[in-house]
């Protein structure tokens, strides 16, 4: 856990002098390490990169994100800009015990490479991501019953591992109330275990509410992912709070959230969960 707040800590001092600007209003040409992301991450998916808690309100469970994605470079044209970057995640399921104690239960680590590009066209902005990424996971000390010498509730750990290409685009609609969706198809071509579906297709929506206070803005998320496994299944995650601080960059959510779906995390990625939660992220 201390480990995981160190890191936490250092993250956020590497980026604490960027610039979160949506759109990079620069001249046009190539520009390196301008900050701010050229496609903004969904806020309800757990495959972002995020810093923050998630406080299951139903389960003795916490889950915590530490990571941070950035465009290394980018190019500005007249109509919108192109960008190479890279993201960097871990989502970690924790327990909650008496005296400030926190056993680790499973790991999760997310990272890869991506693409992205976006536009303003009238009153909206058009982007999309293409991003190659890996993912691998790995159960904890705190998923092994010292006691006995066994590995609770009879699992023991897997070789869990994918490595997948994916393309989302989304539409953003500025108004009196700000508008966002999102759809696109992953593809895995590499997975243990094997037999899982080699095709996802994640969708979602954004509605953000402005405010005549300027870092107070309301919001309220959905996210869908499809998934196979055995069959085709719907996981849904939803998310409800304020972000206070720069509305599309560096600011706090606060939030409530509910999930209903297949586990995100891969030592788990067969248990099916329900839960409702609340939490915080910080947006770096």
């Amino acid at each position: 856990m201390k480990n995981k707040i160190l890191m936490l800590l250092c993250v956020f001092m590497i980026h604490s002098k960027l610039p979160t600007n949506e759109l990079y209003a620069g001249e046009n040409g190539w520009q390196w390490l301008e900050g701010g992301l050229t496609f903004r991450p969904a806020m309800a998916s757990v495959f972002e990169p995020r810093v923050g808690f998630i406080f299951y309100g139903d389960r003795n469970n916490i889950r915590l994100d530490i990571g941070s994605g950035i465009d290394f470079i980018s190019r500005n044209f007249q109509n919108g800009t192109l960008a190479v970057g890279a993201e960097f995640l871990t989502f970690t399921l924790l327990e909650s015990w008496e005296n400030m104690h926190f056993p680790v239960v499973t790991t999760d680590y997310f990272f890869g490479v991506n693409v992205s590009y976006s536009r303003p066209v009238r009153d909206a902005i058009v982007s999309g991501r293409f991003r190659f990424t890996h993912i691998s996971t790995h159960f904890v000390d705190g998923h092994f019953d010292m006691e006995e010498g066994v590995w609770r509730d009879g699992r023991e750990p897997i070789i869990y591992s994918r490595e997948f290409i994916e393309c989302i685009a989304s539409y953003k609609r500025n108004g009196s109330l700000i508008h966002r969706w999102y759809a696109g198809p992953q593809y895995i071509f590499n997975i243990t275990p094997g037999w899982l579906g080699q095709f996802a297709f994640q969708g979602g929506y954004e509605l953000f509410v402005p405010t005549n206070i300027d870092f107070i803005t309301p919001y309220v998320a959905y996210d869908l992912r499809l998934v196979e496994i055995g069959e085709w299944n719907a996981n849904h995650a939803i998310q409800a709070g304020l972000k206070f601080g720069h509305r599309f960059g560096r600011g706090i959510d606060i939030f409530i959230s509910y999930y209903n779906g297949f586990n995100v995390h891969g030592q788990l990625f067969d248990e099916e969960i329900e839960y409702w939660g609340f939490g915080f992220n910080v947006h770096i």
